[in-house]
C-alpha cells in the first residue's frame, strides 16, 4: 500500500512522537485494521478490542519502525500477532460443573433454529475467509462486512478501482470454491 505524501509526513511526525499525527493516523488506517483482524478473530468485539491495542502498541513502539513508508505493513502485522496471540488466549468451553461458570436461565432458554444456522453459516464464512491471501479477505471485509464504499477501500488500500473490483471478483470466486469444498449445501 503506497502512502500518500501528507500520509507519510503524518508517519514521520508520529513516529518522531506528535500525538495529533499518530491520531491521524489512526483514523486513517483504523479501518483497515480492524478488517484484517475481525477477518482473523470472527468476533466484532474482539476485533474492536484488539484494533485499539494494536495502535497502543504501534506507538509504543514506534522507534523500532524502520521505513515510514512501510508504516501500513507494520501496522498490520502487529495486529496479526496481537490478533493470533487473542485468538490462542481465549478460553476454552465452560464447565458447567463450576457454579461461577454456569449460564443464566436466560442463556439457557431454547435458541430458534434458524439462528443457530445463521450462526453456523457466519462460523464457515468467516472461516473460509481466513483461508484467504491477505489482500483478498482484506478487500471481502472492508466492502462486505464493513460495508464500505469502493472509494474509500481504494484508498485505504491503496488501489485503483478497476484493481479493487478484479480483486473482489477473484476473492468471491476463491471464497465461493472454499465453502463448497467445506460443506454439500455452500
Amino acid at each position: 500500500m503506497k502512502l500518500t505524501e501528507h500520509e507519510l509526513q503524518m508517519v514521520n511526525q508520529a513516529m518522531a512522537g506528535d500525538e495529533d499525527a499518530f491520531a491521524f493516523l489512526v483514523r486513517q488506517f483504523s479501518r483497515l485494521v480492524y478488517a484484517q483482524t475481525h477477518a482473523l478473530l470472527g468476533d466484532s468485539q474482539e476485533a474492536e478490542d484488539v484494533t485499539q491495542e494494536c495502535f497502543l502498541r504501534a506507538f509504543r513502539f514506534r522507534v523500532r519502525l524502520q521505513d515510514p513508508a512501510k508504516f501500513p505493513s507494520w501496522l498490520l502485522t502487529i495486529a496479526r500477532n496481537l490478533a493470533r496471540d487473542h485468538y490462542r488466549k481465549r478460553r476454552p468451553t465452560q464447565s458447567l460443573d463450576d457454579p461461577a461458570q454456569r449460564p443464566l436461565a436466560d442463556e439457557c432458554s431454547p435458541v430458534p433454529s434458524h439462528v443457530l444456522e445463521r450462526r453456523e453459516r457466519c462460523a464457515e464464512v468467516n472461516a473460509a475467509l481466513g483461508e484467504l491471501p491477505g489482500r483478498y479477505r482484506d478487500a471481502l471485509t472492508l466492502r462486505y462486512l464493513r460495508g464500505l464504499d469502493y472509494r474509500s477501500i481504494c484508498h485505504q488500500l491503496g488501489l485503483t478501482d478497476g484493481a479493487l473490483r478484479g480483486i473482489l471478483g477473484r476473492a468471491l470466486t476463491r471464497l465461493r470454491a472454499v465453502l463448497r469444498r467445506s460443506g454439500p449445501d455452500a
